[in-house]
């Protein structure tokens, strides 16, 4: 992660301006969820914390990483009702998961609701690696990330999500849409480490 991008999304979460954080858990993880015997989750870019707070209520345990420190922050306050214990959250970068040696070594669920989609293009083969090495024998990898477009840097095109992922995951679905907030189509994938 550059360190511009780091600044940028700084300065958004200190302004306020966060239109991704809508505070709410997209249905697509709470249909995983019912698919999954409670286990151990991994939210990459969990933000201020509301799909962690979820996966707790729904008896999971759970790690969450963020690099922004305001992130980390708010999500500390919103699961402070919840036991110390049920959870852990790192100020971290998810390009380097393997310098963060607290994680575990066997998620069943990890989570990636838009932060990957912003990856430098350089960064995206060592994430996708982390990611499948950190999944237990079954384990679901949740997707979401919008579609490349003009105006923007961000985004994945669902071929290449295919081709980065497919070398270590099945792709069980993809689920193409489009993201208002953003006015671009997106795609949500979920993918299950079979060995």
């Amino acid at each position: 992660m550059t360190d511009d991008r780091h600044a940028s999304f700084s300065q958004r979460y200190a302004s306020g301006e966060t239109p991704w954080d809508s505070g709410i858990t997209p249905p697509e993880i709470f249909d995983a969820l019912a698919e999954l015997p409670a286990g151990w989750a991994l939210d990459l870019g969990c933000g201020t914390g509301t799909v962690i707070r979820d996966l707790l209520r729904q008896g999971w345990r759970a790690d969450g990483l963020d690099f922004v420190q305001r992130a980390i922050d708010m999500a500390t306050a919103k699961l402070s009702e919840f036991a110390p214990d049920s959870h852990r959250l790192f100020r971290h970068d998810v390009t380097r998961l393997d310098d963060l040696p607290l994680l575990r070594s066997d998620y069943n669920l990890i989570i990636d609701i838009g932060c990957g989609h912003c990856l430098d293009a350089s960064d995206v083969g060592r994430y996708a690696a982390s990611i499948a090495s950190r999944l237990s024998a079954g384990g679901i990898f949740m997707l979401y990330a919008s579609h490349p477009r003009a105006d923007s840097t961000v985004g994945w095109a669902p071929k290449l999500v295919a081709q980065t992922f497919g070398r270590q995951l099945d792709l069980l679905w993809e689920q193409r849409g489009d993201d208002r907030a953003i006015g671009a189509p997106a795609s949500w994938y979920k993918l299950r480490k079979t060995a």
